[in-house]
């Protein structure tokens, strides 16, 4: 299966199951990849302990016979991962897989696709307010050659994408040193607008839901925000399309 591009959604859902049931709903015939930040949390079973006479719980995120779902294995409430990926299950000759064994974090999903002799990666993230796994990615800085997209939720507010805000980020040197590394650079959106709205009205809104690909992709500077879709989540959505190594 040779592909040229890829349409992928991303959106901090704030862990919302309805929401993301939606998401894969409406989106199961035109999206390839769906990038979820904040994933719900749901007991799936009780399974038998040593510890606990009533069972210890597994929990899961939704899914969808459409979707597979790629993110960290043994969940549990205490480390639940805040990404999850969705690959269409029409891509499956592209033979997916989550590389556990470059980065197991779960905050940090990073995918690997084949496409005729190549092999590419794509990159979901949410960074918390503490930055974790921004601290993680900059211990353990990493040269993937054939990154098309490192996306998610970054919790960064800096000037250098959000003109409402005066003021530069400590943290925004170590992002660019990650993204450069991976020859990946800031990609503005089509309709600059903010990507999380406050639940305050009294407070502004900002930018922390980025895009970084190689600045020689088709898709570089041409994804869109789309706040009219955003609710309940208080992000906004992203529909990126992405040209593959």
């Amino acid at each position: 299966m040779i592909k040229q591009n890829l349409n992928i959604f991303s959106q901090n859902v704030r862990k919302n199951k309805v929401l993301t049931d939606i998401i894969l709903e409406n989106n199961k015939n035109s999206t390839d990849i769906v990038f979820i930040q904040e994933p719900s949390r749901s007991l799936i079973r009780q399974v038998p302990s040593h510890s606990n006479p009533e069972g210890d719980p597994i929990f899961g995120m939704p899914n969808h016979p459409e979707w597979t779902l790629f993110t960290c294995p043994n969940v549990s409430q205490d480390n639940y991962p805040c990404v999850a990926t969705y690959v269409n299950k029409r891509l499956s000759k592209l033979r997916f897989a989550l590389r556990l064994d470059i980065v197991n974090h779960r905050d940090i999903s990073i995918l690997a696709f084949h496409s005729d002799c190549n092999i590419n990666f794509i990159i979901n993230i949410y960074s918390d307010s503490n930055q974790i796994a921004l601290h993680y990615l900059w211990q353990n800085i990493i040269n993937l050659e054939g990154t098309i997209i490192m996306t998610g939720d970054f919790n960064i507010r800096d000037s250098d994408w959000d003109p409402n805000f005066r003021h530069h980020s400590i943290h925004t040197e170590d992002l660019l040193t990650i993204t450069g590394s991976l020859g990946l650079e800031l990609s503005p959106p089509l309709n600059p607008r903010p990507t999380r709205y406050t639940d305050n009205t009294q407070d502004s809104n900002f930018v922390i839901d980025l895009v970084f690909l190689p600045p020689n992709n088709r898709g570089f500077g041409q994804h869109r925000l789309c706040p009219d879709i955003r609710k309940p989540s208080d992000h906004v959505p992203l529909t990126i399309e992405v040209g593959i190594v």
